[in-house]
């Protein structure tokens, strides 16, 4: 028997290092459509640049992903660990013009902060003093609100709960 179903689409927003952990987002994800989706007439979709961008010309590579995926984007899961990102032309890293592109048009976005320990030699004050900037900073705008997890499992898990409590609020309005 078909049913009715409404597909939203997540980006998946982080840096480099983040990229071991795509994984555990999009588990997260399917465990909601598993769980809670499908049930409700809901599934989510992600979309992660390095899979579902392809090459273009005609700007700049981040005003080109804003086209491609994150203007079609109805929600974003961002994580943060080691890196802060590359730069970009208006924003300290592409993951950042994302996450303020998603709240500036109005979508929610999932902010994550990745506690995994890593090696000291691995460790670079830099870009962990852009992290803390970038925490400070969307705390005191009242942007929203964001989660730390200690690992994989635990940021699985936290995609999982945060979809449901966000489907769950806007659609029993």
């Amino acid at each position: 028997m078909s049913k009715y179903i409404k597909m939203y689409t997540a980006l998946i927003s982080c840096p480099s290092d983040v990229g071991a952990y795509i994984n555990s987002i999009k588990k997260g994800v399917d465990r909601f459509n598993n769980i809670y989706g499908e049930i409700n007439g809901i599934i989510v979709r992600t979309k992660y640049w390095l899979e579902d961008s392809f090459p273009e010309s005609g700007g700049s590579g981040q005003e080109l992903l804003n086209r491609q995926i994150v203007d079609t984007a109805d929600i974003a899961i961002a994580v943060f660990w080691t890196k802060f990102g590359e730069p970009t032309e208006h924003f300290g890293s592409g993951t950042e013009e994302e996450i303020e592109h998603m709240i500036s048009s109005g979508k929610q976005v999932f902010l994550y902060f990745l506690e995994k320990p890593i090696s000291p030699s691995m460790l670079n004050s830099r870009e962990q003093k852009k992290i803390e900037n970038f925490k400070t900073n969307y705390r005191k705008s009242k942007k929203g609100m964001y989660f730390t997890v200690e690992n994989e499992i635990d940021l699985e898990s936290k995609v999982t709960e945060g979809l449901i409590h966000y489907f769950s609020n806007i659609t029993s309005v």
